[in-house]
């Protein structure tokens, strides 16, 4: 379970000692061996509250710590990369790139479901990027000017999505494994576009269960979470994030 506690407590000091300690134990062969395992918790320090809750309008670790774990994204950068310039797929299985630069095509996972049940699909990733790219009125998207060279978005079919830019970008997949581009619901963004900025609901390892200002944020596994090899395939537990006074605001992760 997910649970980010967003006021000053008790386990602070227990919070910032353990991080300390797995820090310091991090170059032991021993620690660098350790085998992942069923269970615990994950306690972590997040510094501030997020305006809404919809990554495609916000800029702030605020949103992006206890959200993301929620969501999905097309791309991402490759976590096991210490360069952090290689991208690898998420809801992308696999894509190709046309020799003159122009087209990417990308194949969608199958049976990727929502935690409502739904299944996801080319079009519900289109509809996230329609919103982002082009928005409609009244709806904010900080970073659409980053794909200005997109040209034209389809989805020809149920598992696949073509980009057709106007010119060759080096840093296009760079810019579609952004972190903050969660997949959203087509169904949902065409009654509400508004809808993801009060709510939560993606295909992420983490449902949401609820989010009490000032006090704590709390999701559980999803039990249908597509990455059955992923850390959340045995893990149970929760994870939780404190926001303390200013003054003692340090980040810090326990596990246990």
């Amino acid at each position: 379970m997910l649970h980010f506690p967003t006021r000053r407590s008790a386990h602070a000091p227990r919070l910032v000692l353990t991080i300390s300690l797995l820090l310091l134990a991090a170059g032991a062969p021993a620690y660098a061996q350790e085998k992942p395992r069923a269970g615990g918790e994950l306690v972590y320090v997040v510094g501030s509250e997020s305006p809404s809750y919809d990554a495609h309008r916000e800029e702030t670790f605020g949103l992006i710590h206890p959200a993301a774990p929620h969501y999905s994204t097309l791309l991402r950068v490759d976590p096991t990369d210490t360069s952090g310039t290689k991208v690898i797929g998420d809801l992308a299985e696999s894509w190709t790139t046309s020799k003159d630069g122009l087209t990417y095509t990308f194949k969608i996972r199958r049976g990727v479901k929502f935690h409502d049940g739904s299944t996801l699909g080319a079009r519900d990733v289109k509809a996230t990027y329609d919103k982002i790219i082009t928005p409609p009125a009244g709806v904010t998207s900080p970073r659409k000017g980053q794909y200005a060279v997109v040209e034209a978005l389809e989805a020809p079919d149920a598992e696949t999505v073509v980009f057709r830019l106007k010119h060759p970008s080096a840093g296009f997949l760079s810019g579609l494994a952004s972190p903050w581009n969660w997949i959203y619901k087509a169904d949902i963004l065409a009654k509400d576009p508004h809808w993801y900025e009060k709510n939560i609901m993606g295909t992420g390892p983490f449902t949401f269960v609820e989010h009490v200002k000032g006090s704590h944020w709390v999701g559980k596994k999803f039990a249908d979470y597509w990455d059955r090899a992923g850390p959340t395939s045995t893990a149970t537990g929760r994870s939780s994030s404190r926001t303390p006074p200013r003054a003692s605001r340090p980040c810090a992760a326990s596990g246990r």
